[in-house]
């Protein structure tokens, strides 16, 4: 189903624009005539049973979310023979498309990615796992202001990060759409876990903060291969290029913390977002850095000057007194036992 602008949908929702399409289906940018608010309109575009389910399913994950680094769900229902979902209309841009234009700076990569664990952690604290962790999926809008959400800051950037399209989400205590041993998502973005089709949980989520927090430093993908099937066997079988290799300004904690983020064995990696939040704050800002540089020049320094000093003692002349007293002392000896 593909709504023309102005039409009217669900009684409610006047079609303003076709913002985009997914695999399920249309999402446009509406207005609830009853509010007066603008909505992010998704509408399911088949009427596969399972594509019902997980859009059914998306609505809900997304409804017992209440964060502001999670997109939020206003309505859900069905009208002209089609589910539609109406969410909190985005205004920015994707991560994805901002990427386009180069590769971030460390403090506004780490900004976006403290961000992403803040919603994940509560994301996950209310069972919800979203498995479609990716650029294309996070959008940054303008922080305007200061809200006092969690995970929120006028930081580098100045943007507010927010998750978005929660279609391939599991909820705890539901059963899984997808059978076993099959995959869905991006491969440069699933985890190993789930590309053999093996159980898994929250710390897929992680693995794919890791690879986007990687891309966001690097401008390159960690594992990225000339088709689908290289990129799955790269991600399962091959170390990531170290960060240093692109950015010599990375200090070696933030390359240690995204190598363990990427881990193939999921034991390995952080076990949950406040532990690989902690580890993001371990990371020094560049002030801090430059602080640091600053601090062992000056102790360099120092060191240097005392040892100048010493040695300027150990070799300093006699005093005239000194000299005087010696001659008393020792040559007046001489002359009187000579």
């Amino acid at each position: 189903m593909n709504l023309a602008a102005g039409t009217i949908f669900a009684e409610r929702y006047e079609i303003l624009a076709t913002q985009g399409r997914g695999g399920m289906g249309y999402v446009y940018r509406a207005r609830h005539l009853g509010l007066a608010k603008n909505v992010a309109l998704k509408v399911l575009a088949t009427s596969k049973l399972d594509y019902e389910e997980r859009f059914a399913r998306e609505a809900r994950a997304v409804a017992r979310l209440d964060h502001p680094g999670c997109v939020r769900v206003l309505d859900h229902g069905r009208a002209d023979g089609a589910q539609y979902i109406a969410m909190e209309l985005i205004d920015g841009e994707t991560l994805g498309t901002v990427l386009q234009r180069g590769r971030f700076t460390k403090a506004h990569a780490l900004d976006i990615a403290r961000q992403l664990l803040h919603a994940l952690a509560h994301a996950h604290a209310q069972g919800v796992i979203h498995r479609d962790i990716k650029p294309e999926n996070i959008m940054l809008t303008p922080l305007r202001h200061q809200t006092g959400g969690a995970g929120l800051s006028a930081g580098p950037g100045g943007k507010r990060a927010v998750l978005i399209d929660f279609g391939l989400a599991t909820v705890r205590n539901e059963l899984p759409l997808t059978g076993a041993g099959m995959c869905v998502g991006s491969p440069s973005y699933v985890a190993p876990e789930r590309l053999l089709g093996r159980p898994h949980d929250t710390r897929t989520d992680l693995y794919a903060v890791g690879v986007v927090l990687y891309e966001m430093i690097a401008g390159v993908k960690p594992f990225n291969g000339t088709s689908p099937e290289h990129t799955m066997r790269l991600a399962l079988h091959r170390p990531p290029r170290p960060l240093r290799a692109f950015r010599r300004d990375i200090p070696a904690v933030l390359d240690r913390v995204i190598r363990r983020a990427l881990q193939k064995d999921p034991g390995r990696r952080f076990q949950d977002a406040e532990e690989m939040l902690l580890a993001l704050n371990d990371v020094p800002t560049d002030e801090e850095i430059a602080e640091r540089i600053a601090a062992a020049e000056r102790e360099e320094q120092d060191e240097a000057a005392a040892t100048i000093a010493i040695a300027r003692l150990e070799i300093r002349e006699p005093s005239l007194l000194s000299r005087i007293w010696t001659w008393l002392r020792y040559g007046g000896w001489r002359w009187r036992h000579g």
